[in-house]
């Protein structure tokens, strides 16, 4: 088990662990079905549009319930399909969540992490509105995270909209 999965399931719990994994990515096709069929039995929409904007490649729309992936800005790779869905999932967990992921205390050391796996991801981090800048961080951190991690955090977060369905 990841650190940084003990640590978002423990933030959710309200407890603070110290110390950080490196991020770990790459899943096949029938995982990132498995996973978008979660993600709908929550009741968020997943859609797949062909006319996004350049270089934009998902998003969460928290009124709609609803995550994109741009598939004309997205490479037939299940690599970076997968990390797409993952950030654009924590959106959802948020939204779930109904606030933050990560205590306020966490986010320096998370910050932290973030510049050590990417100094461009720190730096495409700032260019957010800061109000913005706390959900993209997580964003950022659960999209790095093993698959079966993605996965448990979100029926963590999202465990009251899978159990009414």
């Amino acid at each position: 088990m990841g650190r940084w999965w003990a640590l978002l399931w423990c933030a959710a719990a309200g407890a603070v662990l110290p110390g950080l994994a490196p991020p770990v990515a790459a899943e096949s096709w029938d995982r990132i079905g498995r996973y978008a069929e979660l993600i709908r039995q929550a009741g968020t929409q997943t859609l797949v549009a062909n006319d996004c904007p350049p270089a934009l490649m998902g998003a969460f729309h928290e009124g709609r319930n609803a995550l994109l992936l741009c598939a004309n800005n997205l490479a037939n790779d299940p690599v970076q399909i997968w990390t797409v869905l993952a950030h654009e999932s924590a959106h959802v967990m948020q939204h779930c969540h109904n606030g933050p992921l990560l205590a306020v205390e966490q986010l320096g050391e998370a910050r932290e992490t973030i510049r050590k796996q990417s100094s461009q991801a720190l730096r495409e981090l700032r260019l957010y509105h800061p109000s913005q800048q706390r959900e993209e961080l997580e964003a950022r951190l659960v999209q790095g995270l093993p698959a079966a991690e993605v996965e448990a955090l979100f029926r963590r977060f999202c465990a009251e909209r899978l159990i009414r369905r």
